[in-house]
């Protein structure tokens, strides 16, 4: 009998904790407002929002901006999180990415949170772009080959398995190139559709800046608008990109030096072998 009366209250508890946990999970609320609802292509997006509570482990506000004619993801950003739970943040219209006239959407992502406005783009300028002198590399080149890049740069391809990457944009597998020149990986693609490139870059092939972070050119423009977790890059991936570069403080050495090194080894081990066999590379008479 009194186990059964001790079962009851226990059984309540426990269903009130469970209510008690899915009501503090489901508690993140966000709210999020753009300036304006038109904007042209010259034009600064000014997004500002609120969330409660705030997360005590500092979780940001991921930003995700797509374009929905041609469908296509246009960036991603994080916005700090204020202690009254506020957050703001800027889209600029003139981008390669937001180039068309239509609908854009904004999705605000907040510890399980979300909210998504729209904006409408119009009067596009038409401009055609201009040529870049040269021929891509198209990966043909040999492990430990010297190639010539478009700008005269020597490149060296890097074997399979030494990126760790992941790629969404419909596109042939890339090929990957260390530039010991100027201190970056590049990567030539093709992509016929938008989506995302996820590469992770080890310090044997490239180190970041002293700040921890790398510099990512996106056919010859700085692109801002990448996530860097540790030396894992995520990059919006647009169709018709033809060139990503990532710069760092240090890449993989120049070709020269490695021939160089192979030398010494080869001519090391010559004298070596020689002296043990008691052979001579000089002729006695």
């Amino acid at each position: 009998m009194n186990s059964y009366v001790m079962l009851v209250p226990i059984a309540i508890l426990i269903l009130a904790g469970t209510g008690f946990v899915s009501q503090a999970f489901a508690a993140f609320t966000i709210t999020m407002e753009t300036d304006k609802d038109v904007y042209d292509h010259s034009s600064v997006i000014t997004v500002t929002g609120h969330v409660d509570p705030v997360d005590p482990t500092g979780s940001e506000v991921t930003i995700i901006v797509k374009r929905m004619n041609p469908v296509g993801l246009v960036q991603i950003a994080q916005a700090p999180v204020n202690s009254d739970g506020s957050f703001s943040t800027t889209i600029e219209t003139a981008s390669a990415t937001m180039k068309y006239d239509g609908m854009y959407q904004i999705k605000a992502q907040y510890v399980g949170a979300e909210i998504t406005v729209s904006v409408e783009l119009t009067n596009a300028i038409e401009a055609s772009e201009p040529e870049v002198a040269g021929t891509a590399v198209t990966g043909t080149a040999v492990t430990g080959t010297a190639v010539t890049g478009t700008a005269g740069e020597p490149f060296y391809k890097l074997s399979p398995g030494q990126i760790e990457y992941d790629i969404t944009c419909n596109a042939d597998p890339p090929a990957f190139f260390a530039n010991a020149d100027d201190d970056s990986i590049v990567i030539y693609l093709d992509p016929t559709d938008d989506g995302i490139l996820t590469i992770t870059l080890h310090e044997e092939l490239i180190k970041p800046f002293e700040d921890g972070t790398f510099v990512v050119i996106v056919d010859n423009q700085e692109m801002l608008d990448f996530i860097q977790v540790g030396n894992t890059l995520t990059i919006p991936c647009i169709a018709g990109t033809e060139k990503i570069e990532i710069h760092g403080s240090w890449a993989i050495p120049e070709f020269g030096v490695i021939a160089a090194m192979i030398l010494a080894v080869a001519i090391i081990s010559i004298i070596v072998v020689t002296a043990k066999t008691k052979l001579s590379i000089v002729p006695r008479y």
